[in-house]
């Protein structure tokens, strides 16, 4: 896979410096370097669900046309899919995205391919869908898949904590600020949380159904949430492929 090593070393060759997120700051048409994927992860959620994962794959392109907009950022338009049943399929992305509303039912397969995908240094941002198909009877404020992977994060890789992250953190300061923290959009506001393992973020976990701002905000929730669910999916994705593995 596209390592962030590398990709630090596109930007910079690029002529964007590693050394403040703020100058990735598109100052010109071009965007620098070669292509870099993005994909949905797939998996199985409870009472066997096929179909929980895949809701609404025209957010991830409205967030990738974001990115592509507002950086230098060659972040492929492409929705991929990665099968977390399949190593392979996964070290092929170096940032993941895992969404749904279903607690998501990791067998022994799952587990291990995550966590040797978190351990090669891939980055995966897991969000509560809240709603999703309904399977949970349309509730605003359901937190199911938030609160499964809460526990499930951290019992993947020994010796990692998963804690809120404060409002201070550089993932809501690298290029657009955000000094109230995570915005929400719908589900239980437990705000973004991370993965942490030897001093680094190797995943983050939010219940704030971003992903759903970034289809619809505003006429879901509100005049300017979808700029607001952009532009903190923009710094996720800039922080997460930024940090030194």
């Amino acid at each position: 896979m596209i390592t962030r090593e590398q990709f630090l070393k596109i930007l910079s060759v690029g002529g964007a410096s590693f050394l403040g997120l703020d100058t990735v700051a598109r100052a010109a048409d071009a965007l620098t370097g070669p292509p870099v994927p993005w994909s949905r992860l797939k998996y199985v959620g409870e009472n066997n669900d096929q179909e929980d994962w895949h809701v609404h794959p025209q957010g991830d392109l409205n967030l990738l046309d974001s990115i592509r907009g507002q950086t230098t950022v060659n972040v492929d338009k492409k929705w991929n899919v990665a099968d977390i049943s399949n190593l392979d399929s996964m070290i092929q992305y170096p940032f993941l995205f895992m969404h749904g509303e279903d607690e998501p039912q990791l067998d022994e397969t799952a587990a291990n391919n995550l966590r040797e995908y978190l351990l090669r240094g891939g980055f995966l941002f897991a969000e509560d869908c809240v709603n999703g198909y309904g399977h949970h009877g349309g509730n605003r404020m359901n937190d199911y898949f938030f609160r499964s992977m809460y526990s499930q994060l951290p019992a993947l890789l020994p010796g990692s904590t998963i804690e809120r992250l404060p409002n201070d953190h550089p993932v809501f300061h690298c290029f657009h600020q955000f000094p109230n923290g995570n915005p929400h959009m719908q589900g239980t506001p437990h705000g973004l949380h991370g993965l942490m393992l030897d001093g680094r973020v190797v995943a983050m976990l939010s219940p704030s159904d971003l992903h759903c701002g970034w289809v619809n905000g505003d006429e879901w929730f509100g005049p300017g949430m979808t700029r607001q669910a952009l532009e903190m999916g923009t710094n996720i994705y800039l922080y997460a492929m930024t940090q030194r593995t």
